[in-house]
């Protein structure tokens, strides 16, 4: 049986046409560039984000309140968690910050529906770098080819592929459905 490793954003959280007040997606999408390096590098760059985007956005919010409103303009994919818990093991991996991840983790109870977590923070190396996966590989003692990795970034799914790993690029429910029917032989 093959375990399915999930990427969080764009694949399990996906974007939404909600707004929210508080929220300002042009900014997040800065900062995300701006700490993307600290990021991989396995620091703390939350506090500091958050502190960049309340002067950029002239709001004094808290940790709990951006990051309450930010995951109400997404959408949880509950349908791809029900088709692939019906599958086998999902494991998650994914490049987001440690506080998006302890928020996220609380509220949509990842520990019911996945075995493990590999985080970039902690692998101090983002999925598009082979690092990741090699650690990943090194943890679990697992063979690359019993791995599937759903991402909706084709870089991730390249690194992994360069690995000896399977990976779709999610572009929606329906086609990743149709590619995880090949993949299992259903």
């Amino acid at each position: 049986m093959k375990t399915v490793l999930l990427d969080l954003g764009g694949v399990v959280f996906l974007s939404t046409d909600r707004m929210h007040p508080y929220i300002q997606w042009p900014h997040i999408s800065s900062l995300n560039k701006k700490y993307g390096a600290a990021l991989d590098m396995g620091e703390d760059v939350f506090v500091n984000f958050l502190s960049d985007y309340n002067i950029l956005t002239g709001q004094s919010l808290r940790a709990e309140e951006f990051l309450a409103a930010l995951f109400d303009t997404l959408d949880f994919n509950d349908q791809l968690i029900e088709k692939l818990k019906s599958l086998g093991t999902i494991i998650i991996v994914s490049d987001n910050y440690r506080e998006n991840i302890t928020y996220l983790s609380k509220r949509f109870r990842f520990e019911e529906w996945s075995k493990a977590a590999f985080y970039s923070y902690d692998l101090k190396a983002f999925k598009s770098n082979v690092l990741f996966f090699e650690k990943l590989l090194r943890e679990l003692n697992i063979c690359p080819d019993q791995l599937l990795l759903i991402d909706d970034d084709p870089r991730n799914v390249e690194t992994a592929k360069s690995l000896k790993m399977e990976g779709i690029i999610f572009q929606n429910n329906e086609q990743t459905f149709s590619e995880l029917e090949k993949f299992f032989h259903l």
